[in-house]
């Protein structure tokens, strides 16, 4: 078995078949590339938001936690809001119970939205369950919730870094997020 072939989905086509959203966040058209190859394409030609908005959709709901939040910590954020928000994400990526997502949920709706830690918290919170501020009302996240708000955590954090540092931090994170792709989560 190939490396390639551990990615859940194989094809371009695939991922956009699962997530229609995936189409225009990603902002490149269908097509039958194999997953990893069209990342790795896209990174090479410059396409380097394009690549990670599609690890974002490539990556199971936990690893996409995981991998966003790994991205805004290389951001450094110091704040205790993003601590928060970035532990409740951690806990849930450990352990994804409910309570937990609940959490990150809560810390998400506490924090603002201009900060990417509260979007990595948004994606524990959006990968299941109920999402209604009111438990007596049952509101199920669409499909794309969790792959939309790791995307958003990531570019948000990719704008807190310098011009200098950004093309190398968006090769890295694209890497880290083929690799967690893989279930290769040594290298990354």
């Amino acid at each position: 078995m190939t490396a390639s072939s551990k990615i859940r989905f194989a094809t371009v086509r695939d991922l956009y078949a699962a997530f229609p959203t995936a189409e225009v966040d990603v902002g490149v058209e269908s097509c039958d590339e194999p997953s990893a190859d069209f990342v790795s394409r896209l990174t090479k030609e410059g396409e380097r938001r394009a690549a990670l908005s599609y690890c974002a959709y490539l990556l199971a709901r936990r690893e996409a936690v995981w991998w966003a939040a790994r991205c805004v910590r290389q951001t450094a954020p110091e704040d205790a809001v993003s601590r928060r928000c970035l532990q409740a994400a951690d806990e849930w990526v450990t352990e994804p119970s409910e309570a937990r997502r609940r959490r990150a949920l809560e810390e998400a709706a506490q924090a603002q939205k201009s900060l990417a830690a509260a979007w990595v918290a948004q994606a524990a919170g959006w990968s299941g369950g109920n999402v209604s501020p009111n438990p007596a009302y049952f509101l199920e996240p669409p499909p794309q919730a969790t792959a939309q708000a790791a995307r958003g955590a990531v570019l948000i954090a990719l704008g807190a870094l310098s011009p200098e540092r950004r093309d190398a931090a968006q090769v890295e994170w694209i890497e880290a997020g083929l690799c967690c792709a893989v279930g290769d989560l040594g290298r990354s």
